[in-house]
């Protein structure tokens, strides 16, 4: 039930997203927004970004300190120029920099379906102190409109299964 609250507080929050949570099977909690919907466990702490060039909703496992986040990336890409090929490039290069000197490296990449369309899936890893991390990525690319379903967190806690899900459970917001 505090889950619950804690997300409608959320929710209310950001009431321009029009994020509503729905019980979904297995103890998941669909999640319903203005761009996409996808599924997380229920109990995982929510919260969101909304800056100038992404909009994002996390949740955390209180457990673990894992996080799963639901990505739109705002200005769309040329429909006919931009790839899936792009799009994953954009993202290692991104990640890149914003890992220097931590040693950042792809560590899996490939094809994946995310909401029952094709994507990207990119596996990369990092230290962050002491600590080795890792980060899974499904991309998905629309008319020029760009989402992913990022996990990450600390190397062996991060539950891919949750991971899986997600993507599997993301559909584009009707």
């Amino acid at each position: 039930m505090h889950f619950a609250k804690s997300l409608l507080l959320g929710a209310s929050l950001v009431g321009l997203v029009a994020v509503s949570p729905v019980m979904a099977s297995g103890g998941n909690v669909k999640v319903d927004g203005t761009r996409f919907t996808l599924e997380v466990p229920s109990g995982w702490a929510p919260g969101y970004k909304d800056l100038d060039n992404l909009f994002m909703i996390f949740f955390k496992d209180p457990k673990s300190g894992a996080v799963l986040e639901g990505v739109y990336l705002r200005g769309a890409q040329d429909a006919k120029k931009f790839t899936l090929k792009d799009f994953k490039k954009a993202r290692v290069d991104q990640q890149n920099k914003a890992y220097e000197g931590k040693h950042h490296k792809v560590a899996k990449e490939g094809d994946t379906t995310i909401g029952g369309a094709k994507g990207n899936y990119i596996l990369t890893t990092w230290k962050e102190g002491d600590k080795n991390m890792e980060k899974h990525t499904a991309q998905h690319l629309k008319d020029g409109q760009r989402y992913m379903v990022v996990m990450w967190g600390e190397k062996g806690k991060v539950d891919k299964k949750v991971f899986d899900n997600a993507v599997k459970t993301f559909a584009l917001a009707k």
